[in-house]
């Protein structure tokens, strides 16, 4: 019985730290280093389904068609790598979970053997951002808590609802009592320095049709992202290492079930205390 309880024990240690990939593409045009709006914007919604808080490790590789030279298209790819980085930075992926930059070159291609050539080698100019993350049961996180503020000592999986930090219908721009507030927040992290957190934005009374709600001034439909994204750059403004944060809007999956400006909200996960 005593190794039939080590072996269950085991799966259990196991079950609780479960890998999943994912993986998402985007187009280059012909010898062009630079994504269009439309292939950014497929991007940022790629990393808007992924809850930033179980990235493990982020690869990204570089591709190009089979015209031109060999080295010619090795510096291209790379070239489309760092553009797909970029886009990844501004979206506050913390820098020490890309593990891999590499452009890969020209793809070759049988010419004889392919009905559609020119199709063939649109799909050949490419980067694959390939995810891989680490889903970690309640078991180990232990049972999230929420907090209206930032008390001592905090866990992994603890939420602090940043209740005073106010945002209007249809609008991601901390005012100024909100920036105070963030100022309190701003001084507890300043003096726990080994935290690392994520920037949950949210929204409140969206027609049955949309997942998020419209953002008057951009015009577009992230207004969750857009609110977290503002916090995120008011705190690192205000000196907070952005490795230690990333940001993500999660639209109105997660009301608070009281009155609705409740959840016009940011809330702060703790992913490593």
């Amino acid at each position: 019985m005593n190794n039939f309880f080590k072996i269950g024990l085991l799966l259990l240690v196991l079950s609780g730290f479960a890998q999943d990939k994912a993986s998402h593409t985007v187009y280059f045009d012909l010898d062009k280093d630079h994504l269009k709006e439309t292939q950014k914007d497929l991007l940022c919604d790629f990393f808007q389904k992924i809850d930033s808080s179980h990235i493990e490790s982020i690869s990204v590789f570089g591709y190009c068609d089979d015209r031109g030279s060999s080295l010619y298209n090795i510096d291209l790819s790379n070239r489309r790598v760092q553009s797909v980085e970029a886009v990844l930075m501004r979206l506050g992926i913390p820098q020490k979970k890309v593990i891999t930059l590499e452009g890969k070159g020209r793809i070759m291609v049988n010419k004889d053997t392919i009905s559609d050539l020119n199709e063939t080698r649109s799909k050949n100019r490419r980067v694959v951002v390939f995810v891989k993350k680490t889903l970690q049961s309640q078991y180990f996180m232990g049972i999230p808590k929420l907090y209206t503020e930032f008390q001592f000592p905090h866990t992994k999986g603890d939420r602090i609802y940043l209740e005073h930090v106010k945002f209007e219908t249809g609008s991601s721009y901390l005012d100024l009592n909100s920036r105070i507030i963030l100022d309190k927040t701003i001084a507890y992290l300043k003096n726990n320095p080994t935290i690392v957190f994520e920037i949950q934005g949210h929204v409140c009374c969206t027609p049955p049709q949309y997942t998020d709600a419209l953002d008057k001034v951009t015009r577009d439909r992230k207004l969750s992202y857009n609110r977290a994204k503002a916090v995120y750059r008011y705190l690192v403004m205000r000196k907070i290492d952005p490795s230690r944060m990333t940001f993500k809007g999660y639209g109105n999956r997660f009301p608070l079930g009281k009155a609705v400006e409740l959840d016009r909200r940011v809330e702060i996960v703790i992913i490593k205390s």
